[in-house]
């Protein structure tokens, strides 16, 4: 499963990992020219964000598998709607022209990912 380019999540065979219920969690280099792991695992996989990927998925109601939406328990992502489908359009394995407002949202995801200014 996928939300956004850089970010993976696998669902492995039922002896993978029982912590995990089975998942594995990369995070993903992502250039026009492919995809390079740049880490993977279970219970230690921290994304772009800063966010270890399984505390916030181990937070899903039990019917969700570790399945992130807005209703089923996760802490929601520092991001907004249109900034994860600016990241989605933005891929650069894909090659989309990037719009203004597409532009705009990346800029905004820029400065999440510098986090708050040092006081």
């Amino acid at each position: 499963m996928q939300l956004i380019p850089t970010e993976v999540m696998i669902k492995r065979d039922s002896v993978f990992d029982t912590t995990t219920r089975d998942w594995e969690f990369f995070v993903l280099d992502v250039s026009k020219e492919g995809t390079r792991i740049q880490k993977r695992g279970t219970i230690d996989v921290v994304n772009q964000f800063g966010e270890n990927c399984f505390d916030c998925h181990r937070r899903t109601a039990p019917q969700w598998d570790l399945v992130c939406e807005t209703d089923h328990g996760c802490a929601p992502l520092p991001i907004t709607g249109p900034m994860i489908r600016a990241l989605q359009r933005a891929d650069a394995r894909c090659g989309n022209p990037i719009s203004p407002e597409d532009a705009e949202a990346l800029k905004q995801v820029n400065e999440v990912l510098k986090g708050p200014p040092a006081s």
